[in-house]
């Protein structure tokens, strides 16, 4: 081999090496934010889940199977607090329905994580008799 060759094969090497290193950083990097994501995501769900344990196994329904504001206010209050989140609910009247939400409060997400979901008191199971009215 010539001192050319020797050169020309020297460079394409280093040309290789770094393309080759780069796309494992790329590709290291990729799984590391897939990975983030994946966490965050499953803190809202499990935010919502536990939300949604306590309110069915809480009595938090009068007698008419309604809502009672305050015991859903305390019940939601006295959950677990998570700097990562902000959680906030309201009362639907129309349909006596619960709106939950809970966000994600990441400067650094490349995508905003928000849940919303609507509760009930039947689809709590807080309303046994709903279902034998129609058997």
């Amino acid at each position: 081999m010539t001192l050319t060759e020797v050169v020309v094969s020297a460079v394409i090497l280093g040309i290789s090496t770094q393309v080759s290193l780069q796309g494992w950083s790329r590709t290291t990097q990729a799984t590391a934010a897939s990975n983030r994501t994946d966490q965050q995501v499953r803190l809202l769900e499990q935010w919502l889940l536990v939300s949604r344990r306590a309110l069915s196994s809480a009595p938090v329904v009068d007698t008419d199977c309604r809502w009672d504001l305050e015991a859903v206010r305390d019940v939601l209050e006295a959950l677990p607090k998570d700097a990562h989140l902000d959680t906030s609910w309201h009362f639907e009247p129309s349909v006596d329905g619960l709106w939950v939400a809970v966000g994600l409060m990441d400067p650094d997400a490349a995508i905003p994580f928000n849940r919303i979901q609507m509760l009930t008191p039947a689809g709590l199971g807080h309303c046994p008799w709903e279902a034998t009215d129609e058997l």
